[in-house]
């Protein structure tokens, strides 16, 4: 993982690598509400899609649709390659949400997990940061909150077993020594809600964790830190109790995401 080799350099912030088989890695240029592809064999950088209300994570399901949170849009939405966006949500209890983070999709049913902060602290109908969960039902996705103690969700992911949601409480007052950011592993229910949750790790004042994946093995490979202070810019490698086994220097300050991709899914 050292071997950095940089593949794009868009003047905006980046977020919601994900890789498409045969393709090459899809990825959002966030203000720009751009989604680009990076196509692996021709090692060319193209616009996949246009007006994405400020796209951030992405994540394929098993049946390869894609689905997205755009933040400035305010909402939770899929895309398909030459159709117009299907809006899976954009509100909770008649309000409009903050701006969706990043999203997590169970394999096994139409059950999603997404984050929704508010890190441009703008005033917003909501008051609270929260996760919500999204079920498919016969005619529209049914919304619930299912966190009541998080300050600025960020990354979400669902675990190898699929018990556990692991999410990033990531606030962003670094000035206050008293906020941690903490790598948290919450217990999904048998409903998909959640319950208690223990912290895997404590980053204290330091960047959490933005946005992470897993590996063949359940391994949480994510993204944190910045040059400000702390252990700087690195990937984290955590077994899944939370022990930190690899770290590796960032090429760049403040990653923001990561995830596997190539032929055999290992770079």
């Amino acid at each position: 993982m050292e071997n950095w080799n940089k593949i794009a350099g868009q003047k905006n912030l980046t977020e919601g690598p994900t890789w498409i088989e045969g393709r090459g890695l899809l990825y959002s240029e966030c203000s720009a509400s751009l989604t680009w592809l990076w196509d692996y064999k021709k090692k060319t950088n193209e616009v996949w899609r246009r007006n994405t209300g400020g796209s951030n994570g992405m994540i394929l399901d098993v049946e390869g649709k894609l689905y997205a949170c755009e933040g400035e849009a305010r909402r939770v939405v899929s895309y398909e390659e030459g159709l117009e966006t299907e809006l899976i949500s954009d509100s909770f209890e008649g309000m409009a949400f903050n701006e969706p983070n990043d999203l997590a999709v169970h394999p096994n049913k139409k059950v999603i997990w997404f984050s929704d902060p508010n890190y441009g602290g703008r005033d917003l109908s909501i008051s609270h940061e929260s996760v919500y969960l999204l079920i498919k039902e016969p005619q529209k996705w049914s919304v619930q909150r299912v966190t009541f103690n998080t300050d600025r969700p960020n990354g979400v992911l669902l675990s190898k077993d699929l018990k556990k949601l692991y999410v990033a409480n990531s606030p962003h007052d670094f000035e206050n020594e008293s906020i941690r950011r903490e790598l948290r592993s919450y217990d999904i229910k048998p409903d998909f809600t959640l319950g208690d949750y223990e912290v895997m790790h404590d980053f204290g004042p330091a960047r959490g964790v933005d946005g992470m994946t897993l590996d063949s093995k359940g391994n949480i490979v994510a993204t944190a830190g910045f040059k400000k202070g702390g252990p700087g810019p690195m990937i984290y490698y955590f077994e899944p109790d939370g022990r930190v086994v690899k770290t590796f220097e960032a090429p760049e300050d403040s990653p923001t995401n990561c995830t596997f991709g190539g032929d055999n899914l290992d770079t």
